[in-house]
């Protein structure tokens, strides 16, 4: 589901500059927003997202979930990683959730970060998500004041519930990172994460596109998020703006549809 908009600051009284990336990522919008009118009829969509497999050690997170199905089943949802990116006075916590199901399909799933800053801690919710058994997605949310040169989260994840059957899920290529302006020599910057999607959804699907950026050593320094409309097709190209505290080494691209 879309993060409900956060406010971004602009340029104010105390010199502030206004934010760039912020009114980057807003141009995404109306064409999501005016598809989204005209496919108001089309009914129940059914949930996708990328699933590359993580390619680093699983992170200590806290972890609740649902009362078990009667179906035996390993149901619970893991964080295999999490970091946050961070440029100006904006911030992207993420985490990467594993559904370690065989056979449920998680709803419900809200993922809570605690984001540390020079001198305090800041929390925020991202909007709840759905995972296949067995799928990966990267959740995100972003912070704007309040999280300015944030360094670290924490992450907690519940699961409001477990059901039977098959959704659909799309996948991704490993994306290409591209740095924007400013680039390389300063701490946090901005850039864009592409890859190709491919997935059998409806055309006219509004998806949520998330991205998570990772450094050599595996540990994410980067994401970023925003909504786009599926054309119809077999795959995609798309490619979401991103905030990194460092130069990324590899970023992978996620999707789900947006309820």
């Amino acid at each position: 589901m879309l993060p409900r908009p956060s406010r971004v600051s602009t340029a104010t009284a105390q010199g502030r500059r206004p934010n760039v990336y912020h009114r980057r990522v807003l141009r995404h919008l109306p064409v999501a927003l005016v598809a989204l009118a005209m496919t108001a009829c089309a009914g129940t969509i059914p949930h996708s997202s990328a699933t590359p497999t993580p390619s680093h050690s699983p992170t200590p997170s806290t972890v609740a979930t649902a009362a078990p199905s009667s179906a035996p089943d390993t149901e619970q949802v893991t964080v295999t990683a999490s970091g946050v990116g961070a440029y100006d006075l904006q911030a992207y916590p993420v985490a990467v959730l594993r559904n370690q199901a065989s056979a449920h399909v998680a709803t419900g799933v809200v993922v809570s970060f605690a984001v540390q800053f020079p001198g305090g801690t800041y929390s925020l919710t991202a909007e709840p998500v759905s995972l296949a058994a067995g799928e990966t997605l990267a959740v995100t949310a972003l912070c704007t004041d309040s999280c300015a040169r944030a360094t670290s989260t924490t992450v907690s994840v519940t699961v409001g519930g477990w059901e039977t059957g098959d959704r659909a899920v799309m996948t991704a290529t490993s994306a290409t990172y591209a740095c924007g302006s400013p680039c390389a020599g300063t701490t946090g910057y901005e850039g864009d994460a592409s890859a190709t999607l491919s997935g059998q959804v409806p055309s006219g699907t509004v998806l949520s596109l998330s991205a998570a950026c990772e450094d050599s050593a595996g540990a994410i320094v980067g994401g970023g998020l925003m909504e786009t409309v599926w054309l119809g097709g077999a795959s995609a190209a798309s490619s979401v703006p991103v905030l990194v505290s460092a130069t990324p080494a590899s970023c992978q691209v996620y999707a789900t549809e947006i309820s």
